[in-house]
């Protein structure tokens, strides 16, 4: 079963989110970068609020320098969504402007089916390039 872990502040969005998506994947939730960052690496996809204000004794990140961090610093990053309520379903395009680190970028307000369908696109996506990886690098 595939790991997601969520960083928000949202209690309410979080909830939602863990509750719709736990049928399919194991979902662990957190409201603090500390302690997100310390367990990053035991899960496949990552959902990262845009705007996760940082605890009183964190360094302030945006969801985008929280990204840009883990790219740079993680050997085998897992796959990283951009999530945010400021900005449409309608207006993805420029969430991508914003980011363009991001795996991907989600609007809160886009469904959870929406949401849903595009974890499992890049899932299948991540699967895909591993086994590509696999053919092209056969084990000697």
């Amino acid at each position: 079963m595939y790991k997601i872990g969520v960083l928000d502040d949202d209690e309410n969005w979080c909830l939602i989110i863990e509750r719709f998506l736990r049928k399919d994947f194991e979902v662990h939730i957190y409201k603090t970068v500390f302690t997100f960052l310390q367990e990053i690496e035991s899960y496949d996809l990552l959902i990262i609020d845009f705007s996760i204000p940082p605890a009183p004794y964190e360094r302030g990140m945006d969801g985008c320098e929280i990204i840009n961090h883990i790219k740079n610093d993680f050997i085998n990053p897992p796959l990283l969504v951009l999530a945010t309520g400021f900005i449409s379903a309608n207006e993805l395009e420029f969430g991508r402007e914003i980011c363009p680190e991001a795996d991907a970028f989600l609007s809160k307000d886009a469904g959870l089916d929406i949401i849903l369908n595009e974890i499992k696109r890049l899932l299948n996506s991540k699967d895909s390039d591993a086994s590509n990886r696999a053919i092209a690098n056969p084990p000697s």
